[in-house]
């Protein structure tokens, strides 16, 4: 719950500065609007762009759901990389990838859609024991090695703990996108993240 707790506190904070609400009122406005767009933040919706926000600690940013990432084809992500600085999360940088239909194949190379979604239904089939886990190591490496591209920016990471969780995420990492020559920002931040309370020194 660590992460998504601060994840969702820069959430908010960004929000905030570009639509002037905070998440929770945001998200009730996407509701009653009909919105079904993955992002953060909508066009259309308080917002010129599709917003995707993330936070990383080090070099890797996780994108959540596969599909929905490969489907996005023109958005901003909203980076907020972190430091630990005790009982603290310092977010000392804010990158902003400009992510525009011509990008789409420096980020998933020659992955095909149907063969993702093809693992995606493989993964969420897995049994929901332990046993299913440890099962399909094999079988889940070799699937995930003949659908994913090494030349692609997105990585591909099947989630399957001994439980109920099977669901199959992506990844990229910040230097690797930057050299890519997508179109990125980079501000220096200093907004400090304390369990749920929130300051911001300019």
């Amino acid at each position: 719950m660590e992460v998504q707790s601060h994840g969702n506190d820069y959430e908010d904070f960004v929000i905030k500065r570009i639509t002037g609400l905070s998440k929770g009122e945001y998200d009730k406005l996407k509701g009653n609007g009909g919105y079904t767009s993955s992002m953060d933040i909508v066009k259309g919706l308080l917002s010129d762009k599709d917003r995707s926000v993330k936070t990383a600690k080090g070099n890797k940013v996780d994108c959540g759901d596969i599909l929905r990432r490969m489907r996005e084809t023109e958005y901003e992500i909203v980076v907020g990389q972190y430091r630990q600085d005790g009982g603290n999360k310092i977010v000392h940088t804010e990158y902003v990838f400009n992510i525009k239909p011509e990008d789409y194949t420096k980020l998933w190379g020659n992955m095909k859609y149907e063969l993702v979604e093809e693992f995606d239904q493989y993964v969420k089939s897995i049994p929901k024991t332990r046993e299913g886990q440890q099962s399909t190591k094999a079988e889940r490496t070799e699937r995930k090695n003949k659908i994913a591209c090494k030349d692609a920016l997105m990585v591909i990471h099947p989630k399957v703990d001994s439980k109920s969780q099977r669901r199959v995420q992506c990844s990229f990492k910040i230097d690797q996108m930057i050299a890519s020559g997508i179109e990125y920002t980079k501000t220096p931040m200093n907004y400090t993240i304390k369990s749920s309370k929130r300051t911001f020194n300019k």
